[in-house]
């Protein structure tokens, strides 16, 4: 792909460095906290916009998958919220923004954008389906177990019990295998000059405040 090192891409990845990196060193100030958590929102969709914007190419299949992704998402999050029953007990405080059914819209672009760059790193690791899928999955565990001591310290979501149960991970890693399968069986190709890197600074954003906070 040669529009991999191109200057708009080069641009981009510094761009997302930068709005996270300060988000990081705002959230970690305790007078500009509140500010910066009031943009959490925003800055997920502009992290998922630019994400997908860079994806090439778009077709129906990608279309398609990636709705259902968004979709079924929101919607095991709902059920989640109104019965307890997938991931355990748990409620969203006001930090994501808009929400249906007690669940943010935002998570709906949250599924699609950590399954995206998980599927594209698995996918440089593993060509087979059985690894790759499996990887994918089990990236997105590591990621919710990076995000759960943040989005609890900032009111994004809260557990009944002090921590997340065990369940919790078990369902994310049930529900990212089956979404990365979906993408597998559907032969969407997911090329992006941006998507590890995206990764990596939701790693490093999450790691640091796990240490901040």
């Amino acid at each position: 792909m040669k529009h991999t090192k191109n200057k708009p891409v080069l641009v981009t990845r510094i761009f997302l460095f930068v709005i996270y990196f300060t988000g990081l060193i705002g959230i970690s100030i305790p007078s500009l906290r509140g500010l910066y958590v009031a943009l959490t929102p925003y800055m997920l969709l502009t992290s998922a916009g630019i994400l997908l914007a860079f994806h090439w190419k778009w077709n129906p299949r990608f279309i398609a998958a990636i709705l259902f992704i968004a979709l079924a998402g929101f919607g095991v999050e709902v059920l989640g919220v109104q019965t307890g029953a997938i991931f355990g007990k748990y409620f969203y405080g006001p930090v994501l923004g808009l929400k249906i059914r007690g669940v943010p819209v935002m998570i709906a672009l949250n599924w699609v954008m950590l399954i995206y760059c998980s599927y594209f790193i698995a996918g440089k690791l593993f060509r087979a389906a059985l690894p790759k899928i499996t990887i994918t999955a089990a990236l997105m565990v590591g990621m919710d177990f990076l995000m759960e001591p943040v989005a609890t310290a900032l009111d994004m979501w809260n557990w009944e019990l002090p921590v997340p149960p065990l369940q919790n991970y078990a369902a994310w890693f049930l529900i990212s295998f089956l979404f990365a399968g979906l993408l597998h069986v559907m032969k969407v190709k997911v090329l992006n000059p941006l998507a590890a890197y995206l990764f990596f600074f939701l790693v490093m954003f999450f790691g640091a405040l796990n240490v901040t906070l």
